[in-house]
């Protein structure tokens, strides 16, 4: 089966943990007397949601009556993100969607691969951030320079250059 695109659900590590969850929760209600699918999805993940995942199961060519295959496409699902990459982000202030958006749809863009963000305010990065990635840490904010600069100008020596 084709790799399944679940960047329209989830962002950030905490949202998969969630959506694990109340995915969960529905698989264990699938074989209930009065199961009806779209009101399940809507209940556990809202319309924005609910209409993506039966997009998703639509374009699988699922038939959304049958409790099993419904049981074993969302297990796929929960193996998905289960598997997905983690990216730890250290930012200086808390994003908002938009931002987190804008971040998660880079890694497919150029990585092609989609993450789970870890986002990490600390107030004190400065213009910039810092990102941890399959064991790799790069930190891309200025406080590093700045902190030379300001030890060196401390210790009365001219700055160093960046």
């Amino acid at each position: 089966m084709a790799e399944l695109d679940l960047s329209d659900l989830i962002t950030t590590k905490s949202q998969a943990a969630d959506f694990l969850s109340r995915l969960a929760n529905l698989i264990d209600s699938l074989y209930g007397t009065d199961f009806h699918l779209e009101k399940a999805l809507l209940d556990s993940f809202g319309i924005r949601k609910k209409d993506r995942l039966m997009s998703l199961i639509r374009d699988s060519g699922l038939q959304p009556d049958n409790p099993a295959v419904l049981k074993e496409f969302f297990e796929r699902v929960q193996t998905a993100v289960s598997a997905l990459p983690t990216v730890s982000l250290t930012l200086p202030f808390e994003p908002d969607e938009s931002t987190l958006s804008t971040i998660s749809l880079w890694f497919p863009q150029n990585i092609n691969r989609q993450v789970l963000l870890d986002i990490i305010v600390d107030r004190e990065l400065v213009a910039g951030s810092s990102v941890n990635y399959n064991g790799k840490s790069k930190d891309y904010s200025v406080k590093a320079v700045l902190t030379r600069i300001l030890a060196a100008s401390l210790a009365g020596s001219p700055p160093p250059s960046p």
